[in-house]
């Protein structure tokens, strides 16, 4: 028995949002991609990770 296929072709980014590191990346380059939500999210990376290199 043959099953109909359905396919889309776009241009962009795809992400793997059925494992949690894939959500992760596509929820933030939502963000950074978005006006209102990219200067507190970049400070809020910015901070993290000031305090990853602290705890080296």
């Amino acid at each position: 028995t043959e099953v109909p296929t359905h396919g889309f072709r776009f241009k962009g980014e795809r992400y793997d949002c059925g494992s949690k590191a894939g959500f992760l990346q596509a929820t933030v380059s939502f963000a950074l991609s978005r006006p209102e939500l990219r200067d507190d999210l970049m400070a809020h990376l910015h901070k993290v990770t000031q305090l990853d290199k602290a705890a080296e």
